[in-house]
């Protein structure tokens, strides 16, 4: 039953290239999103859905362009040059590194193939969902993943699938990308900001009772996963929706509840911080946080290889190179790994990636818009969602996280759309006046 509904989807999708192309878009998203051939591998087993869904995209792009329903006009914004640097740069970096060669944890070749496919879909999907139809289904899809693996992770609680934790923190599902349960807490972040706004969409009372109450179980999964990382990029994020969100009673209801969570909650992180000290007591060797080490090798490191730095994935050689004695560690810090590995102009580059939204979510609050207009809520949602990213990125290697990709597809088209709408409306408020 499972694989005859999965080729029935996979079928449907193919159908829909003749009408609607951004729907093989949209397919994409939420199997790149999910990863479900590691949750339901029974149904996906020699199935290479990446393979089909990334082929259906890139042919709905095709019929779209043939369609006239893609719109192209969006590749000319700066954000998409960022992303050309930052690929061009990685792979001169690779090409003139001095390490090449020297044996690493994870090969530079496999991440500079993942980045190949993350982008090629981040410039496929750009004109393929521009739209604000298909922005609608992108902001739904993400709510649609986050909560399932909310769900997941309080379900394996619940049920006491105690097999899934380790070091008493839950796991993702094994051999996916979250896997590390740092990464899987990151999507729940992210995700957040789409699931929480997204009450002030909804009007039938049960289906905004259901969005106040995924918020806390959400917060539960955070707390499972024992990221905090993730906890901080949610304080963060809750502080980011205060300011645009214009209900105070929505303010306090959130506040005091999340306050509330972390007195009977948080007791479990502090207790992993307590045993993290504790055991640099024990071992007088090893400092209180590994990732010390780490951001201290990759600050030094920077000056010694400026321009195409060490070499992308040879963080851990550098290190053994010119710190020796010092334990290899991977960078624990996006920024630093962008920076030490392939040079200080893509760490720049990944600063702007992130000060973009920033400043389109600055300028979405001065239209004083409404979280009905699909537009204005996708650039606020996305833009909040890319700040938690980035505060987890100060303590993750996150350079090939394609759910940040992903959410850049949605921030960009949510804001083009934005502008034309807020420009439409202040040319006709201008004639309104003659």
């Amino acid at each position: 039953m499972g694989r005859f509904l999965l080729f029935t989807l996979i079928i449907g999708a193919g159908f829909s290239l003749l009408f609607a192309p951004w729907i093989a878009g949209l397919a994409y998203v939420l199997n790149s999103l999910l990863q479900p051939q590691y949750i339901w591998f029974w149904i996906f087993e020699g199935i290479p859905i990446f393979r089909i869904t990334a082929g259906l995209a890139i042919l709905g792009l095709i019929f779209a362009l043939s369609q006239k329903k893609a719109d192209s006009e969006i590749y000319k914004d700066r954000q998409n040059l960022i992303i050309l640097i930052i690929w061009l740069w990685m792979h001169l970096s690779h090409m003139l590194s001095s390490f090449n060669g020297v044996p690493v944890s994870v090969s530079p070749e496999l991440v500079l193939g993942t980045i190949n496919s993350i982008f090629i879909m981040y410039f496929v999907l750009l004109p393929l969902l521009n739209s604000e139809k298909a922005l609608k289904y992108l902001c739904y899809g993400f709510i649609f993943v986050g909560s399932y693996y909310v769900y997941w992770a309080n379900s394996a609680y619940i049920n006491q699938e105690w097999y899934r934790f380790a070091n008493g923190r839950l796991k993702g599902p094994y051999g996916s990308p979250y896997r590390d349960e740092n990464a899987l807490s990151t999507l729940i972040v992210m995700s957040l900001p789409f699931i929480i706004l997204l009450f002030f969409r909804v009007k039938n009372t049960v289906f905004k009772g259901l969005v106040l109450l995924s918020v806390p179980m959400a917060w539960h999964a955070i707390v499972l996963f024992s990221s905090r990382a993730a906890l901080l990029a949610s304080v963060i994020s809750l502080l980011l929706m205060a300011s645009v969100i214009k209900s105070k009673k929505v303010n306090i209801l959130i506040a005091s509840s999340f306050v509330i969570f972390m007195v009977y909650q948080g007791s479990l992180l502090i207790g992993r911080t307590t045993e993290t000290i504790e055991s640099s007591r024990v071992e007088t060797n090893e400092p209180i946080n590994p990732r010390l080490i780490s951001w201290e090798a990759g600050l030094r490191l920077i000056p010694e290889y400026p321009i195409f730095g060490a070499g992308v994935q040879m963080f851990e050689a550098a290190t053994r190179y010119h710190f020796p004695g010092k334990t290899p560690h991977v960078a624990h810090n996006t920024f630093i790994n962008f920076s030490a590995n392939t040079g200080i102009l893509t760490g720049i580059m990944f600063l702007l990636l992130i000060y973009l939204p920033w400043r389109r979510l600055k300028d979405a609050k001065k239209t004083n818009g409404s979280f009905d207009d699909t537009y204005y809520y996708g650039t606020v949602a996305s833009s909040i969602s890319l700040m938690g990213f980035f505060v987890c990125s100060m303590f993750l290697d996150l350079i090939i996280y394609e759910p940040f990709y992903i959410v850049l597809v949605i921030n960009l088209i949510a804001w083009k759309g934005l502008k034309k709408t807020v420009n439409t409306a202040e040319i006709a408020e201008s004639l309104g006046k003659h």
